[in-house]
């Protein structure tokens, strides 16, 4: 065999040794288990600190990444705090959000966890039944900063009292300051109870707001697409599996 050829032969071994292990390198890499924090906040009966596993969003969050070999850790904070935490990507993200155009320049949203409906509690001797949304116009509407509430936004002439701790919400309500609190079905019935005032108030049973909810990943975070493919099949196996419904649903 020639010098030539034998030279040849090393450098085609040497490159296909060189490929195989930056094959594997990054395969490794891609199915290793990783950890990722994400920012939740008290939004019972979904999720929060109190519940069990965090509640059952917290608990798709978990298992959606544990099948796929990741595992999930929590950092409870205010809901601002959270989201600003999210998207400077100090944190991997953050859950549960529905989607609107300003969020989605900062964000990458999952695919849809649950879909929910926002209404708006009144006292009950102060009804504020609504039937176009112009009736809510010169109404005082109680809110939570950086909350979405649909077409209910100061720009289109709505008065929206934001405040920090949602059941405070429900205190101005009892109080006479606000005239109606905009929350989630379930979690303005929890919130209502956990204040003493449940059988004092009602809601409108027309939505203003009937929308999927998410997981959300900062655009500036380096992994960004990596964690919401990750999320987005292990949701689809749950799906798959019904445990999902399980989850959320239970009997």
């Amino acid at each position: 065999m020639s010098l030539k050829l034998i030279k040849k032969s090393k450098f085609i071994y040497y490159l296909a040794v060189s490929l195989a292990v930056s094959a594997f390198a990054i395969q490794s890499h891609a199915q290793a288990p990783q950890t990722v924090t994400f920012a939740s906040g008290e939004w019972e009966p979904y999720q929060g600190a109190a519940l069990d596993e965090g509640g059952p969003a917290a608990k798709v969050v978990s298992e959606s990444f544990a099948s796929q070999g990741w595992t999930v850790q929590y950092q409870y904070m205010p809901w601002a705090r959270g989201l600003d935490e999210a998207r400077l990507a100090h944190l991997d993200g953050t859950f549960l959000y529905s989607y609107n155009d300003d969020r989605s320049q900062d964000f990458l949203f999952s695919e849809p966890v649950i879909e929910l409906e926002t209404v708006v509690f009144y006292w009950n001797e102060r009804p504020l039944n609504w039937s176009n949304p112009e009736d809510l116009k010169g109404k005082t509407l109680g809110a939570v900063v950086a909350y979405d509430y649909g077409f209910i936004t100061d720009e289109a002439g709505y008065n929206l009292d934001r405040i920090g701790v949602p059941e405070n919400n429900f205190r101005k309500l009892q109080a006479g300051r606000v005239d109606g609190v905009m929350e989630e079905i379930q979690v303005g019935l929890a919130l209502a109870r956990a204040v003493g005032i449940e059988d004092s108030v009602s809601y409108a049973p027309q939505p203003i707001k009937a929308v999927p909810y998410h997981l959300i990943v900062s655009r500036a975070h380096p992994q960004a697409q990596t964690i919401i493919d990750t999320f987005n099949a292990g949701l689809e196996h749950l799906k798959s599996t019904g445990r999902l419904n399980d989850i959320l649903y239970p009997q």
